[in-house]
């Protein structure tokens, strides 16, 4: 009777506190988790050395946002990837840290406007903007803060951030003269952002804009007596720029030096690329937004910075270069199509490609990590993330292989099937059509775009891009119609998609069924389906990459 006594006393005098250790629900008992480790590498100056560090937490505190949108924590779990992402770029100077911190303070403040912490996220995204030199920008997060959280901690703060900007703040717009509607469209151009990412082997820099970019490029030769490196420069025609945006943007990465941009002539804008070591480049723009890419190839055989021999290669068939050092595959890059403003293909009851395609994402991650594979996303949430970024995302990470995964869609709500691309001149009117849809482009932008591709046919991706292709569509063709009948095989295409573009490793695109067909839009919204469709591709990367390199076979 005593120790029952004990017992029950014990309950009595803990009962509350272990009540409300119950009551934490189990994704604040997951947040409780991250938060830990957060305060533990913030205190460790050895943990922050490493990149892999940083991206665990980040990693923790993502898939509490993922699986638990609704949680308490999520806002608190935004707010945390955006202070290590900021406080990463403090280490890294990388300047895609940044823009992550950015970007997720942002999405903070959109996914939940009501949060606490929506009007601080606001106010470092703000800061942020400044530190990249777009005051204009900033000025109007700051402005947005006094008219959505005028009662907010961060008010009084926002205030005097727009008294300061204040020459900054954007300015009444002029009616437009009558003479306006005669001009031809596109004759005028405003450079509004320039961005770059790069590993030793690659560089891609991207210049913003608000309309058609018309250029011209030109080279030059290392200038020794004026102590000048070669140079490659892009003159943008009938084209303005702000001088916020003239500031020298250092690089340093092996093969630029840095870019330089500012008005050359009353109607010219010329970027110059201070070169290091380039062997090659390529520039084509882009629409919607409009766009200037210009690409910079270092030499073949560099692997981390380091010159290595590569061994003999067919001329017919080259291998990448994973394979000729015998390191067969280990990080692939997931692309899930479209996100935040861009929802991709709409279908007849409402399914937006975006979402399926993150889904299918979300389940192919783990079946390759099984494998030993590391993986990563170009987005891991509802977001936008521009073409151009999700390929320089693959080739500043040294990607194995690219896989961007979408929907499909056709005027003709009757056509169903799969298909899969790798990057080419469509051969085909329904291939074009997909490659316009993808691309959110013009018949005359592809046709355009098409004539830059020539180049393209000649680089030793082009072949095992296709192997990749023919394996995924196999497995796609064969899983699918084990469990779903009737499922059309389109084949493996060729078409001009941006976000294949400049891809430095094999690289595909998978139309994992036709949205616009009800039928289809039935099947991508069942749970078996989509598991299926993850199984497929999964086991057609296996494939490859099993006659790839014969030590991975037994993955298979």
């Amino acid at each position: 009777m005593k120790v029952k006594g004990i017992v029950l006393a014990v309950l009595v005098a803990f009962g509350p506190l272990a009540g409300a250790a119950h009551a934490k629900t189990y994704c604040e008992r997951l947040y409780d988790s991250a938060r830990r480790d957060y305060y533990s590498l913030l205190e460790s100056p050895r943990k922050q050395k490493f990149h892999d560090n940083w991206e665990r937490v980040i990693d923790k505190f993502e898939k509490i946002v993922d699986q638990y949108p609704a949680c308490s924590k999520a806002p608190d779990c935004l707010f945390n990837i955006g202070v290590l992402y900021g406080k990463l770029y403090r280490v890294s100077w990388v300047q895609e840290d940044l823009r992550s911190s950015l970007r997720t303070y942002q999405n903070l403040e959109k996914e939940y406007p009501k949060s606490s912490l929506a009007d601080d996220a606001l106010f470092n995204a703000g800061e942020i903007l400044e530190e990249m030199g777009d005051k204009e920008k900033a000025y109007l997060l700051y402005a947005r803060i006094l008219d959505r959280y005028s009662k907010g901690d961060m008010a009084r703060k926002a205030k005097s951030k727009t008294a300061g900007l204040a020459a900054f703040a954007p300015k009444p717009t002029p009616p437009k003269p009558a003479t306006t509607a005669v001009l031809a469209a596109g004759s005028s151009l405003v450079v509004t952002d320039v961005r770059y990412w790069s590993n030793p082997d690659y560089t891609r820099v991207v210049v913003t804009g608000t309309g058609a970019f018309r250029y011209e490029e030109n080279q030059l030769r290392r200038d020794d007596s004026a102590g000048k490196p070669p140079r490659l420069y892009i003159d943008i025609k009938d084209a303005s720029i702000p001088r916020s945006l003239c500031d020298p943007i250092p690089i340093a990465d092996g093969l630029l030096q840095q870019a330089r941009i500012a008005q050359h002539d009353p109607r010219t804008v010329r970027l110059v690329l201070d070169i290091d070591s380039m062997k090659d480049h390529r520039v084509f723009s882009m629409e919607n937004p409009s766009r200037l890419v210009i690409d910079v190839i270092g030499d073949e055989g560099r692997y981390n910075g380091r010159k290595v021999i590569a061994p003999p290669s067919s001329q017919d068939s080259p291998l990448p270069l994973a394979q000729q050092l015998g390191l067969g595959i280990k990080r692939i890059v997931l692309d899930p199509g479209h996100g935040g403003k861009d929802p991709g293909a709409v279908g007849p009851r409402g399914l937006k490609e975006k979402e399926v395609t993150l889904d299918l994402a979300r389940r192919l991650k783990p079946l390759l990590e099984k494998q030993g594979y590391e993986v990563l996303m170009t987005r891991k949430t509802d977001v936008f993330i521009p073409l151009h970024e999700r390929t320089a995302f693959a080739n500043q990470n040294r990607a194995d292989l690219f896989i961007s995964i979408h929907t499909n869609a056709s005027r003709n709500r009757n056509v169903r099937g799969i298909e899969t691309y790798f990057l080419g001149v469509a051969k085909s009117r329904e291939a074009s059509e997909t490659a316009m849809l993808e691309n959110a482009i013009s018949q005359q932008a592809l046709s355009d775009l098409e004539k830059i591709l020539f180049d393209l046919t000649r680089t030793s991706n082009l072949k095992q891009s296709s192997d990749l292709a023919e394996s995924i569509q196999q497995n796609l063709v064969w899983g699918l119609n084990d469990s779903f009948r009737g499922i059309p095989d389109l084949g493996v295409k060729q078409a001009s998609f941006y976000v294949l573009i400049g891809a430095q490793m094999p690289a595909v695109l998978v139309e994992t069924s036709f949205i616009s067909n009800p039928t289809g839009e039935g099947l991508l919204s069942r749970e078996d389906y989509r598991e299926k469709l993850a199984q497929s591709i999964f086991r057609g990367i296996l494939s490859y990459a099993a006659a790839l390199s014969p030590a991975q076979t037994g993955k298979l």
